[in-house]
């Protein structure tokens, strides 16, 4: 086995340059080893990574929190508080959030059937 060359992009390894015969040595040993049991899929949940509640439903909505802020009629900065680790969410202001989102859902389905 011969040394691979190794590019560097920014300043930071970005690609290894191997002999082909190695390459296609790699890649068949891969396609022909057997899908083991310990590759099952497990799903995604957000909420299992994100504490804050609010800044769950944001990113589950696909907003930024500038666009959050805008639907709120508050600043980014307050969005970015209230997602904070220390900020106590309480149920009035996770109801705001989520008619909110909601108003926007319900405008983008109207969009989208009209």
């Amino acid at each position: 086995m011969s040394k691979p060359q190794i590019i560097f992009a920014d300043g930071k390894p970005a690609f290894a340059v191997i002999p082909y015969d190695e390459y296609l040595a790699l890649t068949l040993n891969r396609e022909r080893q057997p899908a083991s049991e310990d590759n099952e899929l497990v799903p995604f949940v957000l909420s299992d990574y994100i504490e804050n509640p609010i800044r769950v439903a944001r990113v589950e909505a696909g907003l930024t929190q500038q666009e959050l802020a805008a639907r709120l009629n508050v600043t980014q900065g307050y969005v970015s508080k209230i997602e904070g680790r220390k900020f106590k969410v309480t149920p009035t202001l996770l109801q705001r959030v989520q008619r909110a989102l909601d108003m926007g859902h319900h405008a983008a389905m109207g969009r989208s059937n009209g």
